[in-house]
């Protein structure tokens, strides 16, 4: 089957997708009958230098029930009509919580739908909308489901994984300022979030076409466009509901409703035709082409485009319908326009006071305000008093509904909840109409045009509204105090109980490190073509990132077996990729070779963007002289192993005192170079619970030795500030299973005596989700093995009862 993604990979043709819905009484007839002509023609009608590609199913356009997509597919199923088209359904968040859209992915996968236009979706006329995700939220589930089929299963083969070919919508026919950079952001947060193709919404105004193209150009936007042209007739109440907006978000003038009804259908045809035609010499890689009730007036406005073809311009008045007051991001010449600077008003200035006042962290009014509210137990006096003055102050200024976990600091003091017809996270849809008014609640505002005003007005506060993502918020706070809930993060604020660097990319792991050898073997560019081996270490690297991961790890040891400096070849590879793909997640770059570190310190900085600080490990007490000088020219922060030289060649353990005595060593070093408190993490290596057998009475366990060794650094004032980091994992290695539950409690235990950061798998959240006590009670008696026999015989029967309990 031909599939979309290919489609527009084809620089060579241009791409067509057809739109069609059911007919009266949600009849498939008018699907069949298109296709029915399709298939009989054999596609001979399709103009040169068009690829009829698939077919796109809305869900419910206008708000209005119809056949969903699933269900022409079910009907479509038993037939060979598809024939070689790709199936595109439109995805809506309007019906569907997260969970019912996560079930339609599962069912559209189980069914060979590859391809998705992920969408916020319409506002239903006669029933509630949902609207728990919108299309960043959509996406994002998109990619997470994407991430989990190449990722999942015992044995890594990325070359069977089904990834969704995600899309999304996007308007340049926005004629206020806020509007338009509001769609343009958006767009950009689109592909942040896994966006792979781009749909425009309707409209007719060339220069607006043309907008969307320069701006993506501008900001470096390599994403596939196809316009959407749709054939807009007199035949139909389409031209007259978008008119008056009964259709929101689509805007037809009045000059355009009145030429439309002087033509006859062949002008009708006629404009569709010119304006497919400027799509393609626009550059766009496509068009969907909508409003076609037959398959013989679709084939008669792409051959009449193929006619037309650059002469387009001749025709280009019949295609500039805007407003009588329109903004323009570009001139006639396309060069950009300079916007005006904001200004704040009371309602800012209010807001940013408060708070700034009470709930900056950076504030002294933070830290009393939290004091008082002592533990922050909601069923407390003074946390009920808080919650009922939140309330009532919170409604008359915000239209507060009370969701529990707000995102007024990101809207910049505006609700997207109650002050917005759909209550999205993220402002604002594309329902707006030409003077930024709701197009879903008349007289209302439209929220993305207020968020973006009071953005304007705050220093920096444009880039930041361009760049901040809210995640879809926490259902399970809804009618509780977002403000204690902030205060004691239980929000979407709430933080890693523990500094996660995410251990995933890391080619000693089996099922990671095959892949990883099988995309060193695809050769020259193996690091840039697509690949199914690409793919999935783009998927590890998203997944560090997307699960709150502070540093993502690279290890590639293996590689350097036989030949160290392949290891450093490869290395800045994965640094690359980290940098790319990583949501701004600094790198830790892992190595026993300081040529290889190096190497990766350099990678990392090899850019004109801006990156934050990476993280090396390691530096010990003999590699200190060499590594600690790059400092100078490059900033990062370091994990200083706790092992000497002597140690590591004999293989020998050290004391607590030894142990201490090298964190001084590279904590002095360390200072002579320029290095703060807190850029030091010092790794007492972990050793595995399952060995951790003292040979000789006296001799204390691995364990406790590592544990006591945190404790005793915690407690030296001339190293206050630095941290502690442990490769947790290695600490369930050979037991026989609950190896994340062992992990959870020895972090647990650990975290008592200081540990504050871990080479761990981010998705696991260690520190936050307790951990079984019946295993924080096996990895405190290893914690305890200070050389008393009585304390290890203790862990030995634990250790023993664990492993009968998983025989069981």
């Amino acid at each position: 089957m031909k599939r979309l993604k290919d489609s527009l990979a084809d620089s060579s043709s241009f791409t067509v997708i057809a739109e069609l819905t059911s007919g009266a009484g949600c009849s498939m007839e008018p699907i069949f009958a298109f296709l029915e002509a399709h298939k009989a023609s054999g596609g001979s009608e399709i103009p040169d230098g068009f690829d009829f590609a698939g077919i796109a199913l809305p869900q419910n356009p206008g708000g209005v029930s119809n056949l969903d997509p699933s269900d022409v597919l079910a009907q479509l199923a038993p037939t060979d009509l598809l024939d070689n088209l790709d199936f595109i359904p439109h995805m809506s968040c309007k019906d569907h919580n997260k969970a019912a859209l996560n079930s339609a992915l599962v069912g559209y996968r189980q069914r060979g739908v590859q391809s998705v236009l992920a969408l916020t979706g319409d506002k239903p006329v006669s029933s509630k909308g949902v609207f728990e995700l919108e299309a960043v939220g959509l996406l994002q589930l998109v990619s997470e489901t994407n991430r989990n089929e190449l990722l999942k299963g015992s044995h890594a083969d990325p070359a069977r994984a089904r990834p969704f070919f995600a899309g999304a919508a996007v308007s340049p026919f926005k004629y206020t300022e806020p509007s338009q950079m509001q769609q343009y952001f958006k767009l950009e947060k689109k592909v942040a979030s896994g966006a792979r193709y781009f749909i425009s919404q309707v409209g007719w105004d060339w220069k607006k076409s043309r907008e969307l193209k320069c701006y993506m150009e501008d900001v470096g936007l390599n994403v596939p466009v196809l316009g959407n042209a749709y054939f807009l007739t007199t035949t139909n109440a389409a031209p007259r509901l978008m008119n008056t907006g009964k259709l929101p978000g689509c805007f037809v003038s009045n000059a355009l409703l009145a030429q439309l009804q002087s033509e006859n259908l062949d002008g009708h045809i006629d404009r569709c035709a010119q304006q497919v035609a400027m799509y393609k010499t626009m550059g766009y890689a496509g068009i969907d082409l909508g409003g076609v009730h037959d398959h013989a007036t679709f084939i008669r406005i792409l051959r009449r485009a193929a006619e037309v073809g650059d002469g387009w311009v001749e025709f280009r008045d019949n295609l500039c319908w805007p407003p009588e007051q329109a903004f323009y991001l570009y001139n006639e010449e396309g060069i950009r326009t300079t916007l005006a600077p904001g200004k704040p008003t009371l309602h800012d200035r209010c807001f940013d006071f408060m708070h700034s006042a009470l709930l900056d962290p950076g504030h002294k009014g933070f830290h009393a305000f939290r004091k008082m509210l002592g533990k922050g137990n909601p069923n407390g006096l003074a946390c009920k008093s808080v919650f009922a003055m939140e309330r009532a102050i919170k409604h008359a200024a915000f239209d507060c509904e009370e969701c529990g976990d707000c995102h007024l600091f990101e809207n910049f003091g505006y609700c997207t909840m109650g002050g917005c017809a759909k209550g999205l996270a993220n402002a604002p849809c594309g329902d707006a109409n030409v003077d930024g008014t709701c197009g879903n609640e008349e007289g209302l505002v439209c929220r993305g045009e207020q968020i973006y005003r009071a953005a304007k007005a705050h220093p920096g506060g444009l880039d930041r509204l361009r760049k901040t993502i809210n995640n879809p918020r926490n259902p399970s706070l809804e009618h509780t105090s977002s403000i204690l809930n902030y205060l004691f993060g239980r929000d979407h604020t709430m933080k890693n109980a523990i500094i996660t660097i995410g251990e995933d990319i890391h080619a000693s792991i089996p099922k990671h490190g095959a892949v990883m050898r099988e995309l060193h073997a695809l050769g020259e560019g193996a690091y840039e073509n697509a690949s199914p081996q690409l793919d999935y270490m783009r998927a590890l690297v998203e997944n560090q990132a997307t699960e709150g991961a502070d540093y993502i790890a690279i290890n590639v040891d293996d590689f350097g077996d036989t030949d160290p400096a392949l290891a450093a070849k490869i290395m800045v590879e994965y640094v690359k990729l980290v940098r790319q793909w990583g949501k701004g997640v600094p790198a830790c770059i892992d190595s026993s070779d300081d040529n290889v570190l190096i190497a990766g310190l350099k990678a990392w900085y090899n850019t004109t963007d801006p990156v934050k600080p990476p993280l090396v490990n390691s530096i010990k007490t003999y590699t200190a002289d060499h590594m600690m000088p790059l400092r100078k020219e490059y900033g990062f922060s370091f994990i200083g192993m706790l092992i000497d030289e002597d140690s590591a060649n004999a293989g020998t353990a050290q004391s607590v005192e030894d142990l201490v005595g090298l964190a001084k060593e590279i904590f002095g070093k360390a200072m002579q170079a320029g290095f703060k408190p807190d850029e030091i993490f010092f790794d007492t290596t972990v050793f595995p619970l399952a060995i951790d057998m003292p040979m000789m009475p006296g001799v204390a366990g691995y364990t406790y030795r590592a544990f006591e060794t945190i404790k005793a650094i915690k407690a030296d004032p001339g190293m206050k500030g630095v941290h502690f980091s442990m490769g947790v994992s290695n600490c369930c290695r050979d037991l026989p299973g609950r190896k994340i539950g062992i992990c959870r409690a020895y972090v647990e235990k650990a975290m008592e005596c200081g540990l504050d950061a871990g080479i761990v798998n981010a998705a696991h959240k260690y520190g936050t989700t307790p951990a079984d006590p019946k295993l924080v009670e096996l990895v405190s008696a290893y914690a305890a093995m200070d050389g008393d026999m009585d304390k290890t015989n203790d862990a030995v029967e634990l250790m023993g009862e664990f492993c009968d309990s998983l025989r069981k």
